[in-house]
């Protein structure tokens, strides 16, 4: 272990194995701080690959990983009501677990046993009661590891970064929810956030977009650093392939407010007047069988588009880019209440495939798109119908534009926006 680097503590739920967007960012900054000069420390949670399950499995023993690149600490498995009753009843007694759920959620930031994360803090308490470490990064959700590194910070007189992968009151799904229980959970968390983010020396998010708004929520300075993509995925079979239907893909969960109506709307119209027809386009929605209220959503479209609209369960990463590399377009729809660059859209450019922005966000991804010319936006159903029947798109992104949105790249950012935090903590 090379102790002259300075140690980073990084307290993360996500992880890998765990198959998940959250996991990327934490195990993007194990990989590549070596190559930067810090030393990470992870603290998670002892998972085990539970492939398409919705309840992960975590292992009951606390196990500990040393490499070349830093140190894992997994944590062990802690029970609270509504794990205990999921560890014995399975999907039994569902509405029993989520009422635990919710008193969990409404009262684990000021009662221990109800919180199903802590073994995350006791694993960081007893690290730093033995080692000295520089600077401890929370990257939340959960957000209950704000509170972790806002009591770390205070007691061991550390620097502290919150890392927001999306906004916690400023949450762009549950802020339009007019649902009472919604309300008071987040009534609830406000104040827990008001009271933990207020001591953290930097704030760390995905995108410029939510930096600006957390700044002038918090008061407390905010970068941004993109999630970005691993490595260009290409196809292992090099031969060109022959397809005479146009196949278009969406990857992953969609949110309420994302607009996919507007292009199923038009196949309908479109196959109805036969200008399309199963054998001419196919539309992939992979993943999205993990989802059950998307699924529902799209229901009613299931016969009309039968033999063109294709769902798929939660598949793998590898599977997923294999689809992903057979597809003519990768699609990208928008929220109308909020504008982002999805997760997606980085494993989009990675693959080197035109994206498709339905319907045009007027704000962060339509610049990107447009900027580095990856894809084109589509506005309107008249612009999707005279797409579908004619698609041409001028794609010629140039590589070294696209090598900025690598994870070693925004690795490379992240560890400078670190050492400015440790100097800036040396002169005090």
């Amino acid at each position: 272990m090379n102790s002259d680097k300075p140690k980073i503590l990084i307290l993360c739920n996500d992880f890998p194995p765990v198959n998940s967007i959250g996991s990327d960012r934490p195990y993007s900054w194990y990989q590549y701080f070596k190559n930067y000069d810090l030393y990470p420390v992870v603290i998670t949670k002892n998972w085990v690959e539970s492939g398409n399950s919705r309840f992960k499995t975590i292992l009951p023993k606390r196990e500990e990983e040393i490499t070349p690149n830093g140190i894992i600490i997994r944590a062990k498995k802690i029970m609270t009501p509504s794990i205990w009753i999921t560890s014995v009843f399975g999907l039994r007694l569902s509405i029993t677990r989520r009422l635990f759920t919710l008193v969990e959620k409404l009262l684990g930031f000021n009662i221990s046993l109800l919180d199903q994360h802590r073994e995350i803090y006791n694993e960081a308490f007893k690290y730093l009661e033995n080692n000295k470490v520089e600077l401890v990064i929370s990257t939340g959700e959960p957000f209950i590891l704000f509170k972790y590194g806002s009591i770390l910070k205070r007691k061991y007189k550390i620097k502290w970064i919150a890392d927001y992968r999306d906004g916690w009151y400023l949450n762009h799904v549950t802020s339009i929810k007019k649902n009472s229980l919604i309300r008071l959970i987040r009534n609830v968390e406000l104040k827990a956030e008001k009271k933990y983010i207020k001591n953290a020396d930097l704030i760390t998010t995905i995108d410029p977009v939510l930096a600006n708004r957390l700044e002038t929520f918090t008061r407390i300075q905010t970068k941004y650093v993109y999630n970005g993509f691993w490595n260009h995925i290409t196809p292992k079979n090099t031969a060109k392939q022959t397809q005479k239907k146009l196949i278009l893909n969406h990857t992953g969960t969609l949110t309420n407010g994302q607009r996919i109506e507007v292009l199923l709307d038009v196949l309908v119209y479109l196959k109805g007047i036969d200008k399309i027809s199963e054998h001419s386009i196919e539309l992939n929605l992979v993943g999205l069988e993990y989802f059950p209220d998307q699924m529902e959503r799209i229901k009613k479209y299931k016969d009309k588009l039968k033999g063109i609209l294709v769902t798929t369960p939660r598949l793998k990463k590898e599977e997923a880019n294999k689809m992903n590399l057979k597809a003519d377009y990768l699609i990208n729809f928008t929220d109308e209440n909020y504008t982002a660059i999805y997760a997606k859209t980085y494993n989009y450019i990675a693959c080197g495939k035109p994206i498709l922005v339905i319907p045009g966000d007027n704000g962060l991804l339509d610049k990107i798109v447009i900027e580095h010319n990856l894809g084109t936006i589509l506005n309107t159903a008249k612009e999707i119908e005279g797409f579908i029947t004619n698609p041409n798109v001028d794609f010629k992104p140039e590589a070294k534009n696209l090598e900025f949105f690598t994870r070693r790249n925004q690795t490379k950012i992240m560890s400078e926006i670190i050492k400015t935090q440790l100097i800036n903590h040396d002169q005090t």
